[in-house]
């Protein structure tokens, strides 16, 4: 098994995952020293240097593509994300391995999204960022591998979901639509270890591909995250209420997008049984706490 991504928010809990159940795995990371010292082995290679890869995967049966670019540069996005995911892809197909990418559900773009199952809402992705992560998923679809589309994730080294959460009704001093929209959320711990139970099954290849959700079964309202995101008195709780429509015109003047408000005021639901019973784990009944 080989992981690409090994020193990441997602790639790390999967190491830890695998390193937990005494899995034999190679990690791979640009800067290998950042690299768990728990791996038993490390593989220097960057997604961008299609010659760095061959080498990478010479002893490998499966391969979990936990890479992603996440700032602000579009020419960086499309360099990690789609490019190096297609160089990742050839590289697999050259050995005819299967491969796990780890996308976002973000692909899908606007909600409301209520409940969705997989292959039954066509992607929609409006961000720089989730247009090249869709693009690198095609790759990856096209070679018969697996897309893991993973809702909200939280925990520690979360530098996204629940401070952008927070900053954002902070911004808005207000509840879109009382904070009655639900979200898909997985704790990172959990994450990680779905990935790797998912990973150590070595899903083959398929025509066209695969496509899974990995959540946590019932989703939870806004007001519930942010509640227990502001305890402690982390940021103050809205006591005010504005529509979604409302919200979407005051945005502009407090410097927040149609694309934060989305998140705040529309249901992102999607239904992730099938991973769950694909790789047998039972869903946790004791969930992590949400905080900073």
């Amino acid at each position: 098994m080989v992981l690409f991504g090994a020193t990441g928010f997602i790639g790390s809990a999967v190491l830890e995952a695998l390193t937990s159940a005494g899995a034999d795995f190679t990690a791979v990371a640009r800067r290998p020293d950042a690299v768990a010292e728990s791996a038993p082995r490390v593989v220097a290679a960057d997604l961008t240097d299609p010659a760095s890869l061959p080498g990478a995967l010479s002893s490998a049966d499966v391969v979990v593509h936990a890479v992603s670019y996440t700032g602000g540069d579009p020419e960086q996005a499309d360099a990690v994300n789609r490019i190096g995911t297609e160089h990742l892809v050839a590289a697999a197909r050259e050995r005819g391995v299967p491969l796990i990418y780890v996308s976002t559900v973000g692909v899908y773009g606007s909600g409301p999204h209520r409940g969705i199952v997989e292959g039954t809402l066509d992607p929609n992705p409006v961000s720089v960022l989730s247009i090249s992560r869709f693009a690198a998923e095609k790759a990856v679809l096209d070679y018969g591998g697996t897309v893991v589309r993973v809702g909200f994730v939280y925990g520690p080294g979360d530098r996204w979901f629940a401070p952008g959460l927070a900053y954002i009704l902070a911004r808005l001093g207000a509840w879109v639509d009382e904070g009655r929209s639900v979200l898909s959320l997985i704790g990172v711990g959990d994450l990680g270890r779905l990935l790797a139970a998912l990973a150590r099954q070595a899903p083959p290849l398929r025509p066209g591909g695969t496509v899974l959700h990995a959540a946590y079964p019932e989703p939870r309202t806004v007001r519930e995250i942010a509640a227990e995101l502001a305890a402690g008195g982390a940021f103050p709780l809205p006591e005010t209420s504005l529509t979604f429509d409302e919200a979407v015109a005051r945005a502009p003047e407090l410097g927040l997008s149609e694309r934060n408000i989305d998140l705040a005021g529309h249901d992102h639901h999607y239904d992730s049984a099938r991973i769950w019973e694909t790789t047998g784990l039972p869903v946790p009944a004791a969930r992590p706490r949400l905080s900073f």
